[in-house]
C-alpha cells in the first residue's frame, strides 16, 4: 500500500495522538483521587447519620420501657438488694422469727429465690453479677414442698419460685450498663444486636419482670458463709456455692413480704444431711455423689428452716 502524503506529516500526525491519549498526568490522578475521597467521606457521612438515627430511635423506645416496667421493677429491686446486703454485714444480727411467720403459708404463693455466697453480697454491683450465675436448689425445693427432695439436683422444681436472675435478666435492657453499650456501639451490625435485645426484651422478657413483680409475694434469701472445708474443696481457691453446699457450712437464711416489705424471718442455721446407698451396686461417679449429697444437705437446711418457723 502507498503511504499518502508526507512521511513527516504523518510521524507529526503519530506524536499528536500519542500525546493525547498518553500516560496520565499528575493532575489527572488527583482529579480521580479526589473524587474517591470525596464519595468516601459521603458515604461515612451517611452510614454515621444513619447510625446515629438508629441508636436514638433505640434508646428513645428504651426510655419509655424503662418509665413503665422501671416504676415496678426498681422498688423490688432495691429492696431485695437491701436486704441481701444488710443481712450480710458481720456480725449476724441474730435469729428473729416474727409471729406472723407461724401462720402464712407463703409455700403456696409465687415468690423470688436468690442464693448466694456471703461474699458476693458484698456491694449492689457484685450482687447483681453474682446473681445472674444463681440458679434453684433443692433448699428451695424442699421447702417450699413440703420438705420432699426433688429428683433431679437443682432442677426439678417448678417454675415458681422465681430466681431473681430471672428478673434481672428480663430488665437488663433498663439498666445504665446496657445503655453506655448502646451509645458506644460503633457500627450497624453491632448496634443491630442491641437492637435483637431490645426486640427480645419487649416482647418476652419485659412482660415476665412485669409478672414476676406484680405477683411475687415473698422474698426467700440464702447466704451461704465460706469456710475451711469448701476453700480445701475448691483447691484453696474462692469456693462456687455448689462447692458449699456440698459440706456443712453455715447459712443465713431470710423470709421477706414483698406486700408489707417486713422481715418475717432471719435465721442463721448449718445442717448436713446423710444419705445411705442400697443395693449391690454402690455409686462411685464423684459427681453424681457431691450431685446426692447437695441435695441432702440442703433438704436438711430447708428442715431446720421450716421446724424454726412454725414453733408454736
Amino acid at each position: 500500500m502507498v503511504e499518502r502524503g508526507l512521511k513527516s506529516v504523518a510521524v507529526m500526525r503519530e506524536e499528536r495522538m500519542a500525546r493525547k491519549f498518553g500516560k496520565p498526568t499528575s493532575a489527572f490522578f488527583l482529579l480521580v483521587g479526589g473524587g474517591v475521597l470525596a464519595v468516601i467521606i459521603a458515604a461515612y457521612l451517611t452510614s454515621n447519620r444513619e447510625l446515629d438515627a438508629a441508636r436514638s430511635d433505640l434508646l428513645s423506645k428504651q426510655r419509655a420501657a424503662a418509665v413503665t416496667v422501671g416504676k415496678e421493677w426498681g422498688p423490688v429491686r432495691d429492696l431485695v438488694e437491701g436486704i441481701a446486703l444488710e443481712n450480710a454485714r458481720e456480725p449476724y444480727a441474730g435469729d428473729l422469727v416474727k409471729p406472723e411467720a407461724a401462720t402464712w403459708d407463703f409455700r403456696a404463693l409465687p415468690g423470688i429465690y436468690l442464693r448466694l455466697r456471703l461474699a458476693q453480697a458484698a456491694d449492689a454491683a457484685t450482687l447483681r453479677r453474682a446473681a445472674e450465675d444463681s440458679q434453684k436448689d433443692g433448699f428451695s425445693a424442699c421447702l417450699l414442698k413440703g420438705g420432699r427432695a426433688p429428683s433431679a439436683d437443682a432442677g426439678a422444681a417448678e417454675d415458681r419460685p422465681w430466681n431473681l436472675r430471672q428478673a434481672y435478666a428480663a430488665a437488663r435492657v433498663l439498666e445504665d450498663r446496657w445503655v453506655s453499650e448502646v451509645k458506644s456501639a460503633d457500627n450497624e451490625m453491632r448496634l443491630r444486636v442491641f437492637r435483637q435485645q431490645y426486640e427480645k426484651a419487649q416482647n418476652t422478657e419485659l412482660p415476665l419482670a412485669i409478672e414476676i413483680v406484680r405477683r411475687a409475694h415473698f422474698f426467700l434469701l440464702v447466704l451461704d458463709e465460706d469456710t475451711p472445708e469448701a476453700k480445701a474443696e475448691a483447691d484453696g481457691g474462692v469456693p462456687t456455692v455448689e462447692q458449699l453446699q456440698t459440706t456443712s457450712h453455715p447459712a443465713r437464711v431470710v423470709l421477706v413480704s414483698l406486700k408489707t416489705r417486713e422481715v418475717l424471718a432471719r435465721l442463721r442455721r448449718t445442717a448436713e444431711g446423710r444419705f445411705f446407698m442400697a443395693g449391690e451396686h454402690a455409686m462411685t461417679d464423684p459427681e453424681t455423689r457431691a450431685a446426692m449429697q447437695r441435695q441432702v444437705n440442703n433438704c436438711a437446711l430447708a428442715q431446720a428452716v421450716w421446724g424454726e418457723l412454725k414453733k408454736p
